[in-house]
């Protein structure tokens, strides 16, 4: 298994430089998010323990984790990072204007461990082949040019392929595949837990979208 990276660059900030391009970066292709059902299940071929062991004892983290930062502790897991809250309040210019009760939990911080970072310096990245990188969000209209040109080599499209191709988020592709349901100008048809989405070369009314 390898990750996949694209190249992108980023809008110029400064508009007297409109003009200029930035330099390139790499950027990751998300393959999805693993949820805890997913992991314990793949946990579970490493391990003597049962999966309602490890759900419990992942539980058991969560509480411990909730009660230690309630009270103002760093908590630092081995091999994995530090974890620590930070707070937000309105701002003020001198101590005395602002109240504890004014003063409010803003997030949970993670810094990772070094060792976290020294094992996934070697981890494999490849080039993903149909990325589109210049610019970096490309427009609707380019996204369903890069759609139909993929689908020219290519049977089906599904919804992580189209993130990849468009650098957009999951709310975006699943919109916009939509929209060309609609439109007449995909089908889709359900694998499993997977939507697929194939070029249909007439117009196809009354098509339904999946929910």
């Amino acid at each position: 298994m390898s990750a996949n990276y694209k190249l992108v660059r980023n809008p110029n900030p400064n508009p007297e430089e409109s003009g200029k391009s930035l330099p390139l970066h790499p950027r990751l292709v998300s393959c999805g998010t693993i949820h805890t059902d997913e992991f314990i299940s793949r946990a579970k071929s490493r391990s003597s323990f049962s999966p309602a062991d490890m759900k419990g004892i992942l539980q058991l983290f969560q509480d411990m984790m909730v009660d230690f930062l309630m009270f103002g502790y760093n908590v630092e897991l081995e091999g994995i990072g530090t974890f620590s809250v930070s707070l937000k309040s309105r701002p003020v210019m001198e101590k005395n204007e602002i109240r504890a009760e004014s003063i409010h939990f803003k997030d949970v911080k993670f810094r990772s461990s070094k060792e976290l970072r020294d094992r996934l310096k070697t981890m494999p990245v490849f080039r993903d082949e149909y990325t589109v990188s210049d610019p970096a969000y490309p427009s609707a209209k380019e996204c369903e040019q890069e759609v139909f040109r993929y689908l020219e080599t290519n049977p089906f499209i599904h919804q992580k392929k189209y993130m990849s191709l468009c650098g957009c988020s999951r709310s975006k592709a699943s919109l916009d595949l939509r929209r060309l349901v609609e439109e007449g100008k995909l089908r889709w048809e359900k694998l499993g837990t997977s939507h697929l989405y194939y070029k249909v070369e007439e117009p196809v009314s009354g098509e339904t979208n999946p929910k």
